[in-house]
C-alpha cells in the first residue's frame, strides 16, 4: 500500500520522536548516483547533525531528503547529490529523522561511517564537478549499450 506523504510523514515523524527506526521507500531522483527511486533507507533519530549528513526535512507542506551541505550556527542548507541548487536555511526542528543505511536489492550501505559516509563527503566537496561527472557518465553508458546491442545484431547477422 502506498501512502501520501501528507498522511505517512506524521507518522514517520511520531515513530522517529519515540526513538524508533524507520525504513520507508524513497522516490526521486534528485539523490542520485547514491539513493536510486524505490530504495529503502533506514531513518534514526537527528541527535546531532553532522555535514555531509542525509536527512528528512520538512520544509512547509513538502518532506525533502537531502544531504545537509553547510552548518552555519544553528541552522543548516541541504541540496540533492543529483542537483546543483541548495535549499534553506533550515533548524533542526525542520529535520524528521537521518539517513543511517540504504539498500538497494539487496545490497546494504551503511552511511554513517565508513566507505559510504566518505564518498558522501567527497562527492559533497566536489560539487559541481561531481554533477557533472556523474551526467556525463550516464551518457557514456547510454552509448556503451547501444553501441554493445548494435554490435549483436551485426555478429548474428554474420552468422
Amino acid at each position: 500500500m502506498i501512502l501520501p506523504a501528507r498522511e505517512l510523514m506524521p507518522l514517520i515523524h511520531a515513530a522517529l520522536k519515540r526513538g524508533q527506526h524507520v525504513r520507508m521507500t524513497v522516490n526521486g531522483s534528485s539523490m542520485m548516483p547514491f539513493l536510486h527511486d524505490s530504495d529503502t533507507v533506514e531513518l534514526k533519530p537527528a541527535r546531532q547533525l553532522r555535514l555531509g549528513d542525509m536527512v528528512l526535512v520538512q520544509s512547509e507542506e513538502r518532506y525533502v531528503l537531502h544531504r545537509i551541505i553547510s552548518i552555519n550556527g544553528a541552522s543548516f542548507f541541504i541540496r540533492g547529490d543529483a542537483q546543483s541548487w541548495s535549499e534553506g536555511p533550515f533548524t533542526k526542528e525542520n529535520v524528521l529523522g537521518r539517513v543511517t543505511t540504504a539498500w538497494r536489492k539487496d545490497c546494504k550501505r551503511i552511511f554513517e561511517r565508513g566507505f559510504w559516509r566518505l564518498a558522501g563527503l567527497l562527492w559533497l566537496h566536489t560539487n559541481p564537478l561531481g554533477f557533472y561527472l556523474y551526467r556525463g557518465t550516464l551518457t557514456l553508458r547510454r552509448f556503451q549499450r547501444g553501441a554493445y546491442r548494435r554490435f549483436q545484431r551485426i555478429w548474428k547477422q554474420n552468422l
